[in-house]
């Protein structure tokens, strides 16, 4: 029987008229929104249930920003491009950026499509191919400076329990693995990803699992969410979030504050606030290194050292990311 999670996941939103609709944004609150159902080049994407976290009628709402086409992604600037970071896949599906890590792209499919998002090219990736798997676990296995494999995407959460254990299971035979570390937004877009199964395949690994969950604002929150993080920590498996600094969504220290102190509450430490990757079509969202310098000075005089997340951006072509502050 197809697990909930599943059926969640594949009853969404795939284009801006049905978003507004449901929404109830009328188009003289927003002439910015593109009102056409045809999608262009980025589908919009959002699964129906986390939709009730849309303040209705509210054209700023802070969570529909992230996800409803904007008609200044037609616009083209000349330092946003396709391959921000200019990443190099050295095998298909696997960067070697990092001497003891490797990141993997298990998968190009997401639970929801983020306008912003610096991986818009990859989405046409549907998964990893088993032979390039089997090159990916030969190189690692040869590379013992190798300690950490990070699965990304894509959303790699997106795979079913199969799939993840097929992955996880290779991992598991190579000794000098001990971290797996995995990116996700799907935790809280679905929390119910988080099956009993999907525990139980975490709870065979040898080496620590670190999840990454990708939440910008406190409104993204839920009890649902809280009631999985806390199956994950009993486990032993350590949570930490990352944020993208977002204009007109949580470009505020206030706002940003109680994003902190609410994922603390739930479990989950700040990691990284990341400055935009300037991909095409994502200009309207970015905010100044100026501006995000002065923002984390407030957030440093109301939050303790370990509720502060890094500031910190790539660099194109950078062998590391660049910490601000």
């Amino acid at each position: 029987m197809k697990e909930l999670w599943l059926k969640q996941l594949s009853n969404n939103i795939n284009n801006n008229i049905d978003l507004i609709k449901i929404t109830k944004i009328k188009q003289k609150d927003n002439p910015q929104f593109l009102y056409k159902k045809k999608n262009i080049f980025f589908n919009v994407k959002i699964p129906i249930i986390f939709l009730k976290k849309i303040e209705k009628k509210n054209p700023k709402d802070p969570i529909l920003l992230q996800f409803i086409f904007n008609k200044k992604e037609l616009i083209q600037y000349k330092k946003y491009n396709k391959n921000p970071l200019n990443e190099k896949f050295i095998i298909p599906g696997m960067i070697h950026k990092y001497k003891n890590r490797v990141l993997i792209l298990l998968t190009g499919i997401c639970a929801v499509h983020c306008r912003y998002c610096f991986r818009k090219n990859t989405k046409k990736i549907n998964s990893i191919t088993i032979c390039n798997w089997k090159i990916i676990i030969k190189y690692i296995k040869k590379n013992f400076e190798i300690n950490e494999i990070i699965f990304s995407g894509g959303d790699p959460l997106v795979l079913n329990d199969k799939k993840i254990n097929f992955f996880i299971n290779d991992i598991n035979k190579i000794p000098h693995i001990k971290i797996l570390r995995i990116h996700t937004r799907i935790i809280c877009i679905l929390p119910q990803r988080i099956s009993k199964n999907l525990l139980k395949i975490f709870s065979k690994c040898k080496f620590h699992i670190v999840i990454v969950t990708h939440i910008n604002h406190s409104n993204e929150i839920s009890e649902e969410l809280f009631e999985k993080i806390n199956f994950l920590k009993k486990r032993r498996i350590t949570i930490l979030n990352q944020s993208v600094l977002l204009k007109n969504i949580n470009d505020n220290y206030k706002i940003l504050v109680n994003l902190s102190n609410n994922l603390f509450n739930i479990g989950i430490l700040p990691y990284y606030l990341h400055l935009l990757d300037k991909i095409e079509g994502s200009k309207h969202f970015y905010v100044s290194e100026n501006k995000a310098k002065k923002i984390m000075k407030k957030i440093l005089l109301f939050l303790p050292g370990f509720l502060v997340p890094r500031l910190t951006k790539d660099i194109y072509g950078g062998k590391n990311k660049k910490f601000i502050i």
